[in-house]
């Protein structure tokens, strides 16, 4: 199994290898080489970055809430 961490950036758990060390003003944060690639570009590269991962991020919370509903209906007491 591949080991994940937490990107700070886009919020998201990526394999280790795709993460870096990356100095902050509270110390050194982890974050993916796809995000600290797309701060590293031009304004608009940056906002097309920002959209993108603003919409998989609403997906994964759909999805999340989903199936948290279903759980919920799954456990009703009710006939």
């Amino acid at each position: 199994m591949t080991e994940t961490m937490f990107c700070y950036c886009c919020r998201v758990h990526h394999p280790k290898d795709l993460m870096r060390p990356f100095p902050t003003k509270h110390g050194l944060r982890w974050r993916c080489i796809r995000s600290i690639e797309a701060a590293a570009g031009d304004l608009s590269k940056r906002d097309a970055f920002g959209q993108k991962q603003s919409e998989i991020n609403r997906e994964d919370s759909r999805r999340i809430a989903e199936r948290t509903s279903m759980m919920h209906l799954d456990r009703d007491p009710r006939p």
